[in-house]
This record gives structure tokens, sequence and C-alpha cells, in this order.
């Protein structure tokens, strides 16, 4: 094929279109007050007329949280946390499974959000890969690239008021080259051309590569599918830090995941991350020769238990006073857990007395270091005759317990 050496490589893929003149315009320059909000729909991971990405290794829950956040906006409820700004017509676009399955997952996750098929208001649409393939995009014969189903997505969207489509993988919409950067920016670029036209937010689900940090470069093949993404989240299973410096056992770590912005051109990233758990529901489809019916992976919010919830202000109170007495006579506790110090750092009187682990103690100690209830200081230890550092508590910022709270008030 023979390419004009004019065009960046890449450009030879896109078809010829007619071009209206182009002219200078003017700029209008609004009031602020007087431009239109953007159209958010979800929270602010899915906007109308936009792409965003969903990415997560295989076998975390991608599709169930997919599910879930169809639910969600189909039903108009807040199922996982986020806020569902209004209504609307969703249309999971499942390309791996049969629909049986899929009518199984969304079975368990309404189920397990209590949803019945009023509360969706015949706004949920499922489509299966099994029964109809979706190629978006694909190479032609002649090495451009032709889009096969763009066209009947968008009118069959407008037709049903679709206000969501979920690609759910977005790999299984495609023939195209998953690591070339031109073909993922033509395949890309086809599902945001349908949002534009529909008016619609399209979720596409996709993987991450092997062994990715979570970040925006998590995602599979060539870097363009998340640079035309405007939105990007990824989910991940909890670690064994994250889950030791929570007090989860390790028997329930495999069932939590977390979900985190990792790329948002419409609005600032969320301040941390989401937690979800993935439950097994119990359908009730029990027959005789499957006596135990099925048994489905739904999703939900989780919200990961703080350390204060440990600590009643008069236990504060009481490891603050074991902490001001020190570990022996004339001695402060230490603020750290370094060095030959690290036997008289004062988070252990909070595992000894409350039984937290060392990194919830690590956090008490540091919230206490931040605010100022604890302050370090140099004191003079007498029996070794050298200069330590320590730390003094501050009753002035002690937590009032429930009748000191109302006798000041």
């Amino acid at each position: 094929m023979n390419q004009d050496p004019a065009l960046a490589p890449g450009f030879e893929f896109w078809p010829a279109l007619p071009a209206p003149p182009l002219r200078a315009t003017p700029a209008l320059l609004p009031p602020p007050a007087a431009i239109a909000p953007r159209p958010w729909l979800y929270g602010t991971a899915l906007v109308a007329g936009f792409v965003s990405l969903l990415v997560a290794p295989g076998g975390v829950g991608k599709s169930a949280l997919a599910i879930g956040e169809a639910l969600a906006l189909a039903s108009g409820r807040a199922l996982l946390g986020e806020r569902v700004h209004h209504p609307v017509g969703v249309w999971l676009l499942n390309l791996e499974d049969p629909l049986d399955e899929i009518e199984r997952r969304v079975a368990a996750a309404m189920l397990q959000h209590g949803l019945t098929r009023a509360d969706l208001g015949g706004r949920l649409f499922l489509h299966s890969g099994r029964d109809r393939r979706i190629v978006m995009a694909e190479e032609s014969h002649d090495g451009g690239i032709v889009f096969p189903d763009q066209e009947a997505i968008c009118r069959a969207a407008q037709e049903a008021d679709i206000g969501c489509l979920i690609v759910d993988p977005f790999v299984r919409s495609h023939h195209l080259e998953e690591n070339s950067n031109p073909h993922m920016d033509a395949a890309a670029t086809a599902w945001a051309e349908v949002a534009h036209a529909s008016g619609a937010a399209v979720l596409l689900v996709h993987h991450v590569r092997k062994g990715a940090a979570p970040d925006a470069e998590a995602a599979r093949g060539a870097k363009a599918l998340t640079d035309a993404a405007r939105i990007a989240r990824i989910l991940s299973p909890m670690s064994d830090q994250e889950g030791e410096e929570m007090g989860i056992p390790a028997a329930e770590r495999a069932r939590l995941v977390r979900l985190d912005d990792v790329k948002a051109n419409l609005a600032p990233r969320a301040g941390r991350a989401a937690w979800y758990r993935l439950e097994s529901v119990a359908l009730g489809n029990a027959t005789e020769a499957y006596p135990r019916g099925d048994h489905v992976q739904a999703i939900t919010r989780f919200r990961p238990p703080t350390v204060w919830a440990k600590l009643s202000p008069a236990d504060c109170n009481e490891a603050l006073d074991a902490i001001a007495a020190g570990p022996g006579l004339g001695l402060l506790y230490a603020a750290h857990r370094r060095g030959r110090g690290s036997e008289r750092w004062a988070g252990r009187v909070l595992i000894e007395r409350f039984r937290l682990t060392e990194a919830e103690a690590a956090r008490v100690i540091g919230a206490w270091l931040e605010n100022g209830l604890l302050v370090e200081c140099e004191y003079r230890d007498r029996e070794q005759r050298k200069q330590r550092q320590g730390v003094r508590v501050i009753d002035a910022r002690r937590p009032l317990v429930p009748h000191q709270q109302g006798d000041h008030a």
C-alpha cells in the first residue's frame, strides 16, 4: 500500500471522508454560569458523550463491577456508593459469555442489592457476543480499517434511548492488532464516535498487562487506548500488606478489591481508593439434578475498618496515660520503631493493651504526632547518662470522653 509521505505513520489506516470547509470561527465566550455543566451519569466515572476505561487483571471482578454499575445506572440507585445523577438506559454488551450466563450474573447482583424488575423500569438491555458478534473495527483487504458495526450500534443505541454502553471486554469488539498504536487509536476512536453521535457514555472493560503497576499505563496493548479514554480506572486485588494494615484476616482478602482513578481528564481524581467485596449469591435455582443450584459472584461496596473504630476516647486516654508514665523510671517512650529504641516505641502500649497490629498502632501514633497530641523532645537518660529522643503528651489536646464533653458544654 502506498502512503502519502506527508502523513505520519498510521494515518494510512483512516478512510478518506469528505471534509467540510475549514473556517476560523469567532469565539462566543458565553458567561461561565451560562455554560451547561458536564452531563455526568455515574459519580465522576461515566459522562455522556465520552469514553471511559475500566482495566483489571483476569478474575478480579471487573465484569461483576460492570454489572453492578449497569444496575445502578438503570435503577437510579447508588448501589455501590457512587452517586447516580439520574437513571438511564444501559446496554451491556458482554462479548464473551452466553446470554444465560449473563442473566445469572445480573440475577445475582439484583438479589444482592434487593432490586426487582420494576426497579429497572425496562432500562437494562443485554447482548451476548455468542449470539451476535460485534466488530467495531477491522483491517480491510487493502490494509485500511473499516468499521462494520459502528453505524448499527449507534442507530440501535439511539432507538432504545441508551444512556450508557458497557463493552466487556473491549478486545472482543475489534479485530485489530492490540500492540499497534494506530490500530488501538482507530478502535477507541470508533467507540468515541459512537459516544459522541449517540450522546451515551461508553465504558470499555479491558485487561491489564502482566505485572503492571496500578497506573494509567497498566492497560494491555498499545498506549493509544488509554490516551483516547477521558477517564480510566483500575481494579486490583487487596495485597497482603493492605490486608495487614486494615486488620483483614488472610482468608478474607481474596474477596476484596480496590478501585483507583488512574486518569481523570474531566474531573479531579478521587482522593482515595474505593473498596469492594465480591459476594457469592445463591440464585435459589436448585433442581433434582443440581440440588445446590448456582452460586454466582456479585459485588458490593466495602468500607475498610478504621483503627479509630477500635479505640474509644476513654481507650485513647488510657493509652496516653501509659505513654506519659513512660516505660520506666525517668524514661520516655520513643516516637518511632527504629534502632535499639524499638522496644521503647510508644505504639507497643496500643499493641499490648488493645491488641492493635503494628501497622494500626503506627497509624495512631503517627496521627497523634501530626495533630500535636504527642510531641518529640530530647531528655536525659540518667541511667545511661546520655541524651535520648522521646515523646511527651500534650494534655490540652487529649480527646474528651462523653461526660467531659457534657461538662465542657
